[in-house]
């Protein structure tokens, strides 16, 4: 093992609760990954007494892989290693008739959950406000959290409400959706203290990596199968903390040594990724953030290049300066187009980058645009691989049914309200109901004959492999629609089930190779990371900061740093947000082996409208020392561009409204509280000076709406 001192002591000390803060480019993984090998050649540990948890299949396949290429196949095996909801939905399956479930229930992802809370919503008039998508992230908030928030309001009555009868029809259904997997596995061990014993007394080397991902719900998991040996090693970066709005909790690694006394705490501050530029401009950054494990990374990597800024006029001007920069490096290196990244705080900013890079015939790939399950005939397949494992899943039957009637479909429904029996027992004894339902022969022979092909196909459920299955569903749906299906567009998945079938033939047993399992890995292990395949072609790669957590490249370029877009608006006056904001510009940055490029535009249209900017806060933050500003002259300060936008951008008393962030030239930003004095005053909260009462007539040359 090619280890340093340090790095050996870590992986050597096997006993008790561990928390490795691990910095950026501090070869985290290897930590981990050795440490697995060391426990099973070097202390003796049974491979079936460790689990590994992560939080991407990306995560998992890397530490696979390394870990395979070290210790015997047969040890790799026993091994439980995986991301978090593949684990534990596995653990549910076999455990679910403790809470009531079957084994083969379906998995909802977030489109079916929201298609459930509109049905909800249509079928029961409540008096709400928010849209099926803003529901579905309450609830997801509620489950994560494991409770339910209480307000005395008539929208936290109807919320609860809705909560009660989303829950009834997934259990119906036999559905859990994502973070139903969480929720059911706390309730399993909090409820059955012997299943608890059973995983306790199994799994007593417990290993996480991303520690500062989890959220309260996964936190909550492991406390409980940690309890009995605490033997528990966790490895994470608080500074790169960056999925709050997914329910994350920095608070589980900040807390850690409270939550175990007697955890040893270790620290990898050595990045091997970076210049030493980078990595000090990555320290100045996030030095700024109040809450966080005290570290200081270091590198004996080369000096290497300053961090670039470039102030652009446009967002048309920035894109083609991008575009331009990587022509000028590649010219000048040996770098190839795949050792290029640019980076965005949003999807949006993606569209003038691609048309300069095409403008410029410059290759490249956009990643997380649009994810390929979102696809219709991909969809379609997937309800049919789901209907003929759970009849329950009403979900996808409605799909497999859209071409029938709406009418028709709807009587259904109604009847199946009426006299609580699914959808699916009452198409397949349509005789038995038909004086009950008003629909022709015809409509009532395609039903028939809808039926009888999924009962043909569950019949083989366990006789055939996944892919063979589609395979047949495919053949049957080119034959039966070929207006609308071609069979090009299925090739895509068909070549996920084949590839999944091949690679679980390769395990012990032939893994498993049935629909269930490609269902599990489908809706849990094909995530929204990037698989990114040094193969997959010379292209500078362009994706959100968000999906580029984990990844590294030669050169990044990070646009659009301004106010407003980075951070974004709605973290303003937030200074948790804000820190998140921060945290998630450090990972940019950190994403850097050579050099890293910031930059930014005086004016961008976005969302709509064109507005004039002010650069980020976090240009601003950084040290001087660490910067090369390449048009020096053209970039204003702070304080100058915010001059610039009151004398650009006057707003009229009608702008001021309650709820409205806005600018003073002398109190600095803040939010309408109020309006009193028929709209004449607005009582103001700025961040600096507290609450002021402002007379807008007196105020329009000094105030503006600030967004």
């Amino acid at each position: 093992m090619c280890l340093n001192s340090f790095q050996r002591k870590i992986i050597e000390t096997i006993s008790g609760p561990i928390l490795v803060i691990a910095g950026a480019g501090s070869g985290k993984t290897r930590v981990i990954t050795y440490r697995i090998v060391h426990m099973i050649q070097n202390i003796g540990i049974s491979p079936s007494n460790i689990l590994a948890l992560t939080f991407t299949k990306k995560a998992a396949k890397e530490m696979k892989d390394r870990i395979s290429n070290l210790i015997d196949p047969k040890n790799m095996d026993q091994i439980t290693l995986g991301t978090f909801h593949s684990i534990f939905s596995i653990l549910l399956r076999k455990e679910s008739h403790w809470l009531g479930y079957k084994p083969n229930y379906t998995i909802y992802d977030q489109r079916d959950s929201e298609n459930v809370i509109k049905k909800i919503l249509e079928d029961i008039n409540f008096d709400i406000s928010l849209t099926p998508k803003e529901i579905r992230r309450i609830i997801s908030e509620y489950k994560n959290n494991l409770y339910i928030k209480k307000k005395n309001n008539r929208e936290s009555e109807c919320l609860a409400k809705i909560y009660k009868c989303y829950t009834e029809r997934c259990l119906q259904a036999e559905a859990l959706d994502f973070d139903d997997i969480l929720l059911h596995t706390n309730r399993l061990f909090s409820h059955f203290p012997n299943v608890l014993k059973k995983y306790q007394d199994k799994f007593k080397y417990i290993l996480i990596d991303e520690y500062q991902d989890t959220n309260f719900s996964q936190n909550t998991i492991i406390k409980s199968l940690a309890s009995q040996h605490q033997n528990l090693f966790v490895v994470g970066d608080d500074a790169q903390s960056i999925y709050a709005f997914r329910g994350a909790n920095i608070l589980n690694i900040l807390n850690f040594h409270l939550d175990y006394k007697n955890a040893k705490i270790f620290r990898l501050e050595q990045n091997y990724r970076s210049t030493h530029h980078i990595v000090q401009a990555s320290n100045n950054i996030i030095s700024f953030n109040k809450n966080q494990i005290l570290k200081k990374i270091w590198t004996n990597n080369e000096k290497g290049e300053k961090v670039k800024i470039y102030c652009a006029f446009s967002e048309k001007e920035e894109a083609q300066y991008i575009a331009s920069s990587i022509l000028s490096i590649k010219e000048k290196t040996k770098y190839h187009y795949k050792n290029f990244v640019v980076l965005y705080r949003a999807n949006v900013q993606s569209n003038i980058i691609e048309y300069a890079l095409k403008e410029k015939n410059i290759p490249y790939k956009i990643y997380g645009s649009i994810s390929f399950e979102k696809r219709k005939e991909i969809r379609d397949l997937l309800a049919y691989l789901r209907i003929i494992t759970n009849s329950n899943d009403e979900e996808s039957l409605l799909r497999i049914l859209k071409k029938v009637n709406k009418k028709t479909i709807k009587t259904i429904l109604d009847l199946s309200k009426k006299i609580k029996i699914t959808v699916y027992k009452i198409i397949k004894n349509i005789e038995n109901y038909q004086y009950l339902l008003d629909i022709n022969k015809k409509t009532k022979d395609k039903l028939k004959n809808l039926i009888l092909i999924i009962e043909k196909l569950h019949l083989k459920i366990n006789k055939k492999d996944a892919y063979t299955i589609a395979k047949e569903i495919v053949d049957f749906l080119l034959v039966e629609d070929p207006k609308n299906y071609k069979s090009q567009d299925f090739q895509y998945i068909l070549n996920n089930i084949f590839f999944y079938v091949k690679e679980q033939k390769k395990l012990k047993n032939n893994g498993n190779i049935s629909i269930y399992g490609f269902l599990q890995y489908f809706y849990l292990e094909i995530d929204e990371d990037i698989n990114h395949d040094e193969n997959e072609g010379n292209k500078v790669s362009l994706m959100t900061v968000h999906l580029s957590k984990g990844l590294e490249f030669s050169i990044v370029f990070i646009a659009g740093l301004e106010e407003n877009l980075f951070p974004s608006k709605s973290s303003f006056l937030d200074k948790k947000k804000i820190e998140e904001e921060r945290r998630l510009f450090y990972v940019a940055l950190t994403r850097a082996q050579k050099k890293a490029v910031l930059t930014y535009a005086k004016s961008r249209f976005l969302w709509g409208e064109r507005k004039k900017n002010i650069p980020s806060r976090f240009i601003n933050e950084l040290d001087k020392n660490f910067l090369d500003i390449e048009n020096q002259n053209s970039i204003s300060s702070e304080k100058e561009e915010k001059n610039t936008l009151l004398n650009q951008k006057c707003s009229e008393e009608k702008d001021f409204k309650i709820g409205v962030k806005v600018f003073h030239k002398n109190f600095g930003i803040g939010l309408i509280l109020d309006l009193q004095n028929g709209k004449k005053i607005a009582l103001i909260k700025f961040k600096k000076t507290g609450e002021k009462r402002i007379l807008l007539k007196l105020a329009l040359d000094k105030l503006i709406v600030y967004s």
